[in-house]
């Protein structure tokens, strides 16, 4: 899982981009020259909190202050003036070249703008005058860098893998978040009672947590009745007691704002019933993961035939593979029949994660496609900035140690360096090379290279009613010993779990028991809704 999260997080050349697309839309908004308003691009949501995956998106919430103030412009309060100013932002984004084309989704809660910038190919989600994204953004940072640093941190970002493998991290389409997925961990490393009492050292048995947090969630979680809090140390209230409760959809989670707790963060995930079925199933996945890898190291082989391919052992091993690995005439097929044997160390190290979640084409091309953009300049040209980055001193701790550490000759990373960037090794990540200090002479040879245009398409608007206008991190918004207990904490009774009683006396009202009812619920979730487009 250490060596996941290494290799999945963003970095400095990616995290470097993205903000030169925050800029590049700042520029956008400069050229349009607003009447005594202040236009100023900010991020929130995932970027800030460098919690985002190689093909996240980055969410901008462009605030309109009055000219020389910090005063929200009393001109752009009405939801009618912000829809009129997204499709004026669209067609100036289209105009100069910022975009190919873009969708506004305009009766949406959260009004924002969907479109990917032209020369990266990153997805940008705009919204106007949304400062509770930034609030929202300072929460996660709260927790990722002072309470949990590195155990919240993998859990997240494994998480959002393992939604964003399923299609299912998108708010605007009945997903979960990068804010609710955050709050959800939080709440199980505050709750769990060992963590409580200090016995388990989260940061050794993050792996466990992954476990944990998959029950939990998957099996043991009372939707219908209970709302998750991570004010006060940690705490579960009864939805019908701050509000949360909908009488038609009793089933949706609800998790409070901490920076608000009037707001339901996770409102808008209307397909709440098929992520927990999707936990239930990564559960019992890892489960089955590490019970066949000790039963290969105990016996030599899985000695139940529905856990074969798992810890090394062949998928067609037994009699089931004997059977297809004969020929036309009946007769067992020597090549096929080795191939099918036992084909590993039972002592080897095994990726138990690897059974939930993997790194697709798709990131490892999004991540060559950036290496190759930041090193050719074609970015640097567009905004009228130096070839020469100078970032070694403008990055966070976290990324400033890795961002010198091999390159060419000398330590200096060239262009003629991008082919080995752009063609990830063997184990799919791009080399790293020293992007801080590149030479002047690199520079110069970039000069009056002109970036390639590409034809313009027409703008699509989206005129749909969805309850959340918010994209991936929208705002709404090893010493586990004891036995599976029914409140699916090892070795602990659920009275001993819960302080709260805020709605029943028995505390267990706030367990759904045993994971009876997986199924209950979910015929009535939603697709998610296509939007009516038209052209604009």
């Amino acid at each position: 899982m250490t060596r996941f999260i290494s290799y999945i997080s963003p970095t400095p050349e990616e995290h470097q981009m993205r903000a030169w697309v925050i800029e590049r839309l700042q520029q956008v908004l400069e050229k349009m020259k607003l009447s005594n308003v202040s236009p100023m691009a900010k991020c929130f949501g995932s970027f800030e909190t460098r919690l985002y995956l190689p093909t996240s998106d980055i969410d901008i919430t462009v605030m309109l202050y009055e000219a020389g103030t910090t005063r929200v412009s009393s001109m752009y309060t009405l939801k009618e003036s912000i829809r009129r100013f997204l499709y004026t932002l669209a067609r100036e984004m289209k105009q100069s070249g910022f975009c190919t084309s873009c969708e506004v989704i305009a009766n949406a809660r959260v009004p924002i703008i969907k479109t990917r910038e032209m020369i990266s190919g990153i997805a940008v989600d705009i919204s106007i005058n949304a400062d509770s994204g930034m609030r929202s953004a300072a929460v996660q940072r709260s927790f990722t860098e002072n309470v949990y640093p590195t155990s919240l941190r993998s859990l997240v970002l494994t998480i959002k893998q393992f939604l964003y493998q399923r299609s299912m991290n998108e708010v605007y389409t009945g997903g979960m978040g990068s804010y609710a997925i955050t709050l959800l961990a939080v709440s199980l490393l505050q709750m769990h009672p060992r963590v409580r009492s200090g016995g388990l050292d989260v940061e050794k048995n993050i792996g466990v947590m992954l476990i944990e947090f998959f029950e939990l969630y998957g099996k043991r979680f009372n939707y219908d009745n209970t709302c998750v809090s991570v004010l006060e140390k940690g705490k579960y209230v009864c939805k019908r007691a701050n509000g949360f409760f909908s009488p038609t959809q009793p089933y949706l989670l609800s998790i409070e704002d901490p920076s608000d707790p009037t707001n339901d963060v996770t409102k808008g995930t209307y397909g709440i019933n098929r992520i927990k079925q999707t936990f239930a199933g990564a559960y019992d996945l890892l489960n089955n993961a590490i019970f066949a890898y000790h039963q290969t190291r105990k016996f030599g082989k899985p000695i139940n035939d529905t856990l074969q391919g798992i810890a090394g052992y062949s998928e067609g091993s037994g009699d089931a593979g004997r059977k297809r690995a004969r020929g036309k005439d009946g007769r067992v097929d020597k090549k096929a029949e080795d191939s099918l044997k036992f084909n590993s160390d039972p002592w080897a190290p095994v990726s138990f994660l690897s059974s939930i979640v993997n790194i697709d084409q798709r990131i490892i091309n999004m991540r060559a496609k950036l290496v190759k953009t930041f090193y050719d300049g074609t970015m640097q040209k567009v905004l009228g900035t130096e070839y020469q980055p100078r970032l070694v001193d403008s990055l966070p701790p976290d990324l400033r140690a890795s961002a010198g550490r091999s390159g060419g000759s000398n330590g200096v990373a060239t262009v003629d360096s991008v082919d080995a960037l752009a063609s990830p090794a063997a184990n799919g990540k791009p080399a790293d090379f020293d992007f801080a200090r590149m030479s002047a002479a690199d520079s110069k040879s970039q000069q009056g290279n002109k970036a390639k245009a590409v034809p313009s398409e027409p703008i699509v608007i989206s005129d749909n009613d969805e309850e959340s206008g918010d994209g991936e991190d929208g705002d709404d918004g090893e010493d586990s010993d004891g036995e599976i207990s029914d409140v699916g904490i090892h070795g602990h009774n659920v009275d001993d779990f819960y302080e709260y009683d805020s709605c029943d006396s028995d505390s267990r009202f706030y367990w759904s028991g045993g994971g009876e009812g997986m199924d209950d619920d979910l015929d009535d979730y939603d697709l998610p809704r296509r939007h009516s487009r038209r052209r604009y």
